[in-house]
């Protein structure tokens, strides 16, 4: 994994063209630094960057950034992509959680559970790290959790996870906003990384779907709902 990106690299996540793109990151903090006689930016800052300004972009530069990182990570757009992760794992609904802390330290220990990484300590440390730079909770009342720098990990697979807790919890939001659902994002590949985490800004968008998840105890019908939601951000007439 490369540890810089390009200006390329940022244009493809956000499905933009390269001025526009560098309009974007000249309006943002990220530092470049010139390697070979071109500007290229930290891979985690560039991601970190993109987690914590996708919640603001308009509906149709979202998809755009969905459909653009989906291709630019050889994966099809218009399937149910998120489904498909969320029934080859596990949503979970824990008994008790009423801390931040409490769900991180829960959610290490089913990434270890699966199969996805080995060191529950090791995950969790970047998990923290990665809140203490800025909350990943939304405004939503979802919170799409991933680590500061997956590369001090050894994941040996991909996983994304749903903790769904009996009651949502203060989990950092800027405006001390309660969270109900947390999204744990394990993606080495940034490309593929990026389209989740634009996949799922687009599924929380519907303050509908946030309640009807929020309103089962039951592993298949949330997968349903989700299911059902993510046909109608694609468009698709059919699951895969």
């Amino acid at each position: 994994m490369s540890v810089f990106l390009s200006e390329t690299d940022i244009a493809r996540f956000l499905g933009q063209s390269l001025p526009d793109t560098r309009k974007a990151i000249k309006s943002s903090k990220l530092k470049s630094i010139s390697k070979q006689g071109h500007k290229v930016f930290p891979r985690e800052e560039v991601l970190n960057w993109l987690a914590e300004n996708f919640t603001s972009l308009t509906t149709k530069r979202l998809m755009l950034a969905d459909y653009s990182s989906a291709d630019s990570a050889g994966l099809d757009p218009f399937s149910c992509g998120i489904t498909q992760l969320l029934s080859e794992s596990e949503i979970c609904f824990p008994e008790r959680t009423s801390t931040r802390s409490s769900i991180l330290r829960l959610i290490s220990g089913k990434a270890v559970e699966r199969g996805a990484v080995y060191d529950a300590a090791e995950l969790l440390e970047q998990l923290e790290q990665r809140e203490m730079v800025v909350s990943t909770a939304l405004k939503c009342g979802a919170a799409l959790i991933h680590p500061l720098d997956i590369r001090q990990l050894y994941v040996e697979k991909e996983l994304l996870l749903l903790i769904i807790p009996p009651h949502p919890i203060p989990f950092g939001e800027a405006r001390g906003r309660l969270t109900s659902l947390f999204f744990l994002l394990l993606f080495p590949d940034p490309h593929r990384h990026v389209h989740i985490l634009a996949r799922l800004n687009r599924l929380l968008r519907s303050n509908d779907f946030i309640e009807t998840i929020l309103s089962t105890t039951l592993h298949e019908e949330a997968l349903d709902i989700v299911y059902r939601r993510e046909l109608d951000v694609i468009g698709s007439g059919g699951k895969s």
